[in-house]
């Protein structure tokens, strides 16, 4: 599983990049390294995951209706942001297509007029569904729950993991993460000498020991690791 979002992953890129000794001829495997260093810096201190700056969605399963008009009931039960509860009930006349039913629910949840509803988003794109929160940071979210007895539209539209989607809560953003993941990826390309050395000599001049992890990232790492245990 990726610690990065696709996003993060092309923003730390662009940086990894302006170091000119990092080739980019094979941009996924330093995609790839991208994600390890996240991961390590994660693991390292103890997050539950990467703290990115990304807003809290409920994505649909794959491959779900996009007609909906036989549907008898069409209610869902919906959470923005950790606000109350609200029955959402649309009208399926029409509702043919993936877009028109992403329409009509984004109408139908906006109608609520109230905090972050009244900004939801949704939209159909490929084969999914997607409900996110207008808002950013550890509060940004969107649960979505079958209405009792009524689980036609929620099973039709494969939200809710109870039906095979996923939610994903919102994020914190600190720079000062990516610029660590930038030094680790940097760190790992400019070994000395062959693949793994970790020491070099020359006569007349002295040696040199590689630091296994860069000071900056290792100081980051004990200090942070002091806040969250």
């Amino acid at each position: 599983m990726s610690a990065l979002s696709s996003a993060k992953v092309a923003a730390i890129l662009a940086k990894v990049q302006l170091n000119p000794e990092i080739l980019t001829e094979n941009q996924t495997f330093i995609e790839d390294r991208i994600d390890a260093a996240a991961e390590f810096l994660v693991n390292s201190i103890g997050l539950r995951r990467y703290p990115e700056l990304v807003q809290g969605y409920s994505l649909s399963a794959v491959s779900v209706s996009t007609d909906i008009t036989s549907l008898t009931t069409a209610e869902i039960l919906i959470s923005v942001d950790g606000e109350i509860w609200q029955t959402i009930e649309i009208d399926v006349t029409g509702l043919s297509s993936g877009a028109l039913i992403a329409a009509a629910l984004q109408a139908e949840i906006r109608a609520v007029d109230s905090g972050a509803y009244k900004f939801v988003t949704v939209a159909f794109a490929g084969t999914q569904y997607t409900i996110t929160s207008p808002s950013y940071g550890e509060l940004s979210s969107v649960y979505v729950e079958q209405v009792t007895d009524k689980e036609d539209l929620a099973q039709a539209l494969g939200l809710s993991p109870i039906y095979g989607g996923t939610e994903v809560e919102g994020g914190e953003y600190l720079p000062v993460w990516d610029d660590m993941v930038v030094r680790i990826v940097q760190h790992w390309f400019n070994q000395v000498g062959v693949e793994g050395m970790k020491s070099h000599s020359t006569p007349g001049s002295g040696s040199y020991t590689e630091h296994d992890l860069d000071p900056a990232v290792a100081m980051f790492i004990n200090d942070n690791r002091r806040l969250v245990r």
